[in-house]
């Protein structure tokens, strides 16, 4: 695994991947900046609640607001933004580390597209189901949250990519065979999407960090 970390925090220093990484991060940065100005529009323009001050502090904690709607959407973020650039990415990654390796099919657009968007559904309703316990026990629901960020991550993280290669059953059944792996992957892709700037490279990180996953176990299990 630490092996395909490092490559994968590699891929941000790589110059002939640098095209992939400035569009990937500059997508990211857009869809935070349009949470920005929706947040901005919202509270400017919300009728008058009881009394004036309310929607006075409402204004003032409106950046306090958005720095929290961007570590909750951190996650869904991540899952929904591998539906467009993950393609380009693995791409990029395998052809610059496996040469050597069959060209991968590709998955379709629709496939990639309904896997983000089911992905990213899972992650607001887990965390919305968690903030009563965040309220009540500050710490835990934290701690459960990235974990089960995680393990949706990596789980879907790890099917898109081998889809591009596979059948869904065959995917499952790899998946399966080393399903540690693929949970540990996730979870550090979860915990940089909880990191301010950081979480703007935690979807290519992740996209990367998953093709080189994908490589080692297809690799080890190969006939020799």
């Amino acid at each position: 695994m630490f092996a395909s970390l490092r490559k994968a925090a590699n891929l941000l220093f790589d110059r002939t991947l640098s095209g992939v990484v400035i569009r990937a991060l500059l997508l990211t940065i857009l869809l935070f900046a349009v949470l920005f100005v929706a947040v901005e529009y919202g509270v400017q323009h919300l009728p008058t609640l009881g009394a004036p001050w309310v929607n006075a502090i409402l204004d003032f904690l409106a950046p306090v607001l958005l720095i929290l709607l961007i570590f909750f959407l951190g996650a869904p973020v991540a899952a929904l933004f591998a539906t467009f650039f993950l393609e380009d990415v693995a791409r990029a990654v395998e052809a610059r580390y496996y040469p050597a390796d069959p060209r991968a099919s590709g998955a379709s657009f629709g496939t990639t597209l309904f896997a983000g968007l089911r992905l990213a559904t899972m992650v607001i309703l887990v965390d919305l189901a968690l903030l009563p316990v965040d309220i009540s026990v500050p710490g835990i629901a934290e701690v459960a949250t990235i974990l089960v960020n995680g393990w949706l991550l990596g789980r879907e993280y790890f099917e898109l990519v081998a889809l591009r290669h596979m059948s869904r059953s065959a995917a499952d059944a790899l998946r399966r065979r080393h399903w540690g792996g693929v949970f540990w992957a996730g979870v550090i892709i979860s915990l940089l999407t909880v990191v301010p700037l950081v979480n703007l490279m935690a979807p290519l990180f992740g996209a990367a960090f998953m093709v080189h996953m994908f490589k080692r176990y297809t690799h080890e299990e190969r006939p020799v």
